[in-house]
């Protein structure tokens, strides 16, 4: 996904979050309080660090640790890396490593990096949960046109009311959460693919009703995921240990 989509939307979520302890965690966990920026700065720093995967370009260039590339086989799902490259793991495996340090950063009591490290792993899930990022026969022209439309339309698809927080106990394993979620999400992958190669879009029709389930989806694993760190870090007790006002 690009600006619109790892910025905004997911900034947006955070404000949609039923405990403002979050949104006040990550907002002055990415700032130093010795800086004592204003609270429009801190926020632009805390979308940049959502971003940070990606903060020298956006491209549609395809990289391993962006995507879970599928293809389905008579033995099953197979990931397709790309090319001979020395940066073989994916994006699911970058989310599962990020998620750790979040953890490991509250039990050193490292507040400030464990907050840094919540934000950055965001990108994560949203990679995981686009059809872009987890399907091998998307080329770079359909990936770069579906991002574009994503970042025009998602204000449009984003809808507060469909998405269930608190779901503490939805994720066990981060790793085989993604995997299945990505799995089970293949065939709509696969339509969407076919729309864009003939032409269409996620702006009209058919496209536009599966892009919606994408926002959708990528909405409920966004909210998931930081329930499931609401229960290891404890968002109420967590944002205390800043000692910020």
């Amino acid at each position: 996904m690009q600006v619109g989509i790892h910025k905004e939307m997911a900034y947006q979520l955070l404000k949609d979050y039923p405990n403002p302890n979050l949104l006040k965690f990550l907002v002055e966990g990415t700032a130093k309080p010795e800086w004592k920026e204003d609270m429009a700065t801190k926020i632009k720093w805390l979308k940049e660090w959502m971003d940070m995967p990606d903060n020298k370009k956006h491209s549609s260039k395809q990289r391993n640790d962006h995507s879970y590339k599928l293809r389905k086989t008579e033995k099953g799902f197979q990931i397709q890396f790309i090319g001979k490259r020395p940066d073989q793991g994916t994006v699911i495996a970058r989310l599962k490593y990020d998620s750790r340090d979040v953890k490991e950063w509250k039990v050193e009591e490292e507040i400030r990096t464990c907050a840094i490290e919540l934000a950055k792993s965001i990108h994560w899930v949203i990679d995981f949960s686009t059809p872009a990022h987890t399907l091998a026969d998307w080329g770079d022209r359909e990936h770069s046109k579906i991002e574009k439309d994503f970042d025009k339309i998602w204000k449009k698809l984003y809808d507060k009311k469909k998405i269930k927080f608190g779901r503490k106990k939805q994720i066990k394993d981060i790793y085989r959460w993604a995997k299945k979620f990505v799995e089970d999400k293949y065939e709509r992958n696969c339509e969407l693919l076919e729309i864009y190669k003939s032409g269409g879009s996620i702006l009209k029709g058919k496209g536009e009703t599966l892009g919606c389930e994408v926002i959708l989806d990528l909405a409920q694993n966004l909210a998931d995921y930081l329930s499931y760190h609401d229960r290891i870090l404890n968002f109420d007790k967590i944002v205390q240990l800043l000692k910020v006002p």
